[in-house]
């Protein structure tokens, strides 16, 4: 799994030190940098330094952590902000500007775990596969996908829509290029276990389609299946 790397910002040492306790009790393999400053943050950005998650002080000394963020959000979108203050006065302005959350100090474990699973959930909302048609290349999110059939040499890419993206590559390696919401259960079938239907002892339901499981691995499959809507389920408590 890829490391984190998040960022820290407060001009207020004991304050930030305390959030620095609280973002490691949650993720404590991270790569954890800390300024003091929103300059210093849009300076190590512009030497291209990449953040999957800045935790900005709205307050800070001559500054104002919104304005930082207004310029990250339109530089770099995809770079994830969480705003903290000791003030429950802003809102409308951090929608404005994508922020993931908003923690009012001081921050505990359950805020910084909401910080998380905000943080899960956007990721799976906006994951994408890069694919080659024979038209044209695109992104096709992955919670577009019902299922990926592989027919000779090409795989065909059904969507819950109905529509279907043909594509020129192995079943492995594509799966090789999604994430754990899916599941090979034969050795032509990949599905999205968020589109199934219905999980029958030997075979799976989805679009009004039935697809076998694998005779060697039909209880791993249906295992991995009910773990994935057991983990599923939590994420949403």
């Amino acid at each position: 799994m890829k490391q984190m790397n998040i960022m820290i910002c407060d001009d207020d040492k004991p304050e930030r030190e305390a959030l620095l306790q609280c973002v490691r009790e949650v993720w404590p393999m991270a790569e954890i940098a800390q300024a003091d400053s929103a300059q210093t943050v849009l300076q190590m950005i512009r030497k291209g330094q990449v953040y999957d998650l800045i935790f900005l002080d709205i307050y800070l000394d001559k500054e104002n952590g919104i304005d930082a963020g207004k310029w990250i959000y339109s530089n770099f979108p995809e770079m994830n902000m969480v705003f903290v203050s000791n003030s429950r006065d802003f809102g409308p302005e951090l929608f404005a500007i994508n922020a993931l959350h908003y923690l009012v100090k001081p921050c505990g474990r359950s805020g910084m775990e909401e910080v998380k699973k905000r943080y899960e959930d956007r990721l799976r909302k906006d994951a994408v596969v890069h694919i080659r048609s024979r038209t044209r290349d695109e992104e096709i999110p992955f919670q577009r996908i019902a299922y990926i059939e592989s027919e000779h040499n090409n795989l065909q890419i059904w969507l819950i829509n109905g529509s279907v993206v043909t594509v020129r590559d192995s079943i492995q390696n594509f799966m090789n290029k999604l994430d754990d919401r899916f599941l090979r259960i034969n050795r032509g079938i990949i599905i999205n276990m968020e589109a199934v239907e219905k999980m029958n002892a030997d075979s799976c339901e989805i679009a009004g389609k039935t697809f076998m499981l694998s005779r060697k691995s039909r209880a791993e499959s249906r295992r991995k299946y009910n773990d994935y809507l057991f983990e599923t389920a939590m994420r949403m408590v």
